[in-house]
C-alpha cells in the first residue's frame, strides 16, 4: 500500500509502537540525548561558519539580558515551526487537519484517524530536519553577521528537537514499504502485513 487511508485493510495486524505517553523512560533518554546533539551540532555549526565565513572568528559578543529574550523568543518559534512543518506533511499525505499538541518533554503533531505507509511518514519525520537544516545553513552563507550566532542556534536547537524525530526514521528504515503507521501524536503505532512478518 502506498497511500495514507482510514481504514486497516485486511491482513494488516499491530507488529510495535512508540509510546511516549507511557514509556516515561524513553522520553526522558530522547530529551537527554538531544542536549548532546545540540552541543554537537552547535560547535559544528561554529566550525562550519568560520570555514565560510571567516570573519566570524573577529566578532565578539557577550550575553545580556535581551540577548537571552531573543533566545527564548527562538526557541519558541523553532518548535513552532517544526511541528508545523510535520503538519503541512501530514496534510499533504491525509488532505486531513493535524493535530498539535504540547506535554512536558515534548512537542508533537499527528493524523491520528490515517494510517501512513512508510515512505511517506518517513518524509514526515525527517522534513523538518531537513528544510529547516537547509536553510539555515544558506543563512549561515548569506545572512549578516551579526544574525550568525542567532541562525546557528536556531539550526542546533533544531536538530536537538529533531532526536525523536531521528529515533522514529531509524525505525522507519528497517520496515518493509507496504507498513502502515498510526499517529496520534503520543503514540506511533506500527502495522505490517501478515505476508510480510511470515517473510522476515
Amino acid at each position: 500500500m502506498n497511500i495514507s487511508t482510514k481504514t486497516l485493510q485486511e491482513g494488516y495486524t499491530q507488529s510495535s509502537e512508540i509510546n511516549l505517553k507511557k514509556n516515561k523512560r524513553l522520553a526522558i533518554t530522547l530529551n537527554i540525548a538531544s542536549i548532546f546533539l545540540f552541543i554537537l551540532s552547535f560547535f559544528l555549526l561554529l566550525r562550519f561558519a568560520a570555514l565560510v565565513r571567516p570573519d566570524i572568528t573577529n566578532t565578539s559578543g557577550s550575553i545580556t539580558i535581551g540577548v537571552l529574550a531573543v533566545l527564548a523568543g527562538l526557541m519558541l518559534i523553532i518548535f513552532t515551526i517544526h511541528e508545523l512543518i510535520h503538519g503541512v506533511f501530514f496534510w499533504v499525505f491525509t488532505r486531513s487537519k493535524p493535530v498539535f499538541g504540547l506535554h512536558l518533554f515534548y512537542a508533537y503533531a499527528g493524523a491520528p484517524d490515517w494510517y501512513i505507509p512508510t515512505r511517506q511518514f518517513a518524509i514526515t519525520a525527517i522534513g523538518p530536519l531537513v528544510i529547516l537544516g537547509a536553510v539555515g545553513l544558506l543563512l549561515i552563507l548569506l545572512a549578516p553577521m551579526s544574525w550568525i550566532v542567532f541562525i546557528i542556534f536556531f539550526i542546533a536547537m533544531n536538530t536537538a528537537g529533531s532526536m525523536g524525530d531521528l529515533f522514529v526514521f531509524s525505525r522507519l528504515l528497517k520496515l518493509s514499504p507496504t507498513c502502515l503507521m498510526n499517529d496520534t501524536g503520543d503514540v506511533i503505532t506500527f502495522y505490517e502485513h501478515t505476508s510480510t512478518i511470515s517473510n522476515v
